[in-house]
């Protein structure tokens, strides 16, 4: 029904809705009476609507005490600070991401970093029961991680927690699973197959850490601990494994491009990220030190490090 003359009632939904503070019912069936073409009501909404515009000005200006403007520039920079970290990490969270097949029946893989410069790729990998996987020579070091199940690498058998690294010129042969398997690989992407035979034995050139060796001492703060796995010198890198205590707080350190952590326990706060077991995260530059907090306790692995935080 159009109205003849603005009502009270005409009054208060045009300013109410000039204003934008219409309940959303309401101002639907403000709009269809206004689609109907009252010419009353859309006169009262154009003059309100010219009157709100101009509210903003209508204080005096005054500037902020400076504990306020503190505190909001403050705010800003971490926020600014947080987002720069973000962008700085490429993250993976287990849900994230495509497994894909791999060329090979029964063996597939997730891919979570290719680096086009070291030419490195890292990945999940997953075989299911009586997969064989050829023989290759690693173009530069692999290390692997087993992450379930069981897997023979050369004649050893490998279980969940075990390590292995392959300098690069070695052959790895005899790579073949009984019940199935799921590991975190990272290795050249310049591999090659290569023909074998007789019967596969005990591999030159690789480093196998079992889950039970090895020991765990003091990290260089209270409520972390680590377990030196692997270096490589001639990239000044370590990988180990990282135990930290709930409700600890690590300072940051200057992580180098390539450092990567996968997340095995628990959870932690990284570089503006929430990381939790089955997520990837990895520098992607020289940053600036990140540092990390756990609630509940949390284990990762971590590759590529400076050699120094392991000591």
């Amino acid at each position: 029904m159009k109205h003849q003359r603005p009502t009270d009632k005409v009054l208060e939904l045009a300013a109410l809705y000039a204003l934008g503070i219409l309940d959303p019912e309401d101002a639907a069936s403000f709009e269809s009476h206004l689609a109907e073409g009252c010419g009353v009501c859309d006169s009262e909404v154009t003059a309100f609507a010219a009157v709100a515009g101009h509210l903003g000005y209508a204080t005096l200006a005054e500037a902020p005490r400076a504990e306020v403007r503190n505190r909001l520039l403050a705010r800003i920079q971490v926020q600014l600070g947080a987002e720069a970290a973000q962008s700085e990490w490429t993250v993976v969270g287990s849900t994230e991401g495509e497994w894909e097949a791999a060329g090979l029946e029964g063996l597939f893989i997730k891919q979570l970093f290719v680096d086009p410069v070291e030419q490195r790729q890292t990945i999940l990998g997953r075989m299911t029961a009586g997969v064989h996987y050829p023989s290759h020579r690693h173009a530069g070091t692999e290390e692997l991680y087993v992450l379930d199940g069981d897997l023979t690498v050369g004649g050893e058998a490998l279980q969940a927690g075990d390590y292995c690294a392959a300098t690069a010129g070695s052959i790895h042969t005899g790579v073949s699973t009984v019940g199935g398997c799921a590991f975190l690989l990272t290795a050249s992407v310049r591999d090659e197959f290569v023909e074998m035979s007789g019967a596969a034995g005990t591999q030159t050139g690789a480093i196998i850490i079992r889950s039970t060796d090895g020991a765990w001492r003091d990290g260089p703060i209270e409520g972390v601990a680590i377990k030196r796995l692997f270096s490589e010198p001639a990239r000044d890198t370590v990988t180990g494994l990282v135990r930290v205590r709930a409700g600890t707080r690590c300072p940051g350190h200057l992580p180098v491009a390539g450092e990567q952590y996968y997340f095995l326990k628990g959870s932690a706060h990284l570089a503006g990220h929430v990381l939790e077991a089955g997520d990837y995260c990895r520098a992607t530059a020289p940053i600036t030190p990140a540092s990390l907090y756990t609630e509940g306790g949390c284990m990762f692995l971590m590759l590529s490090a400076p050699a120094e935080l392991f000591g």
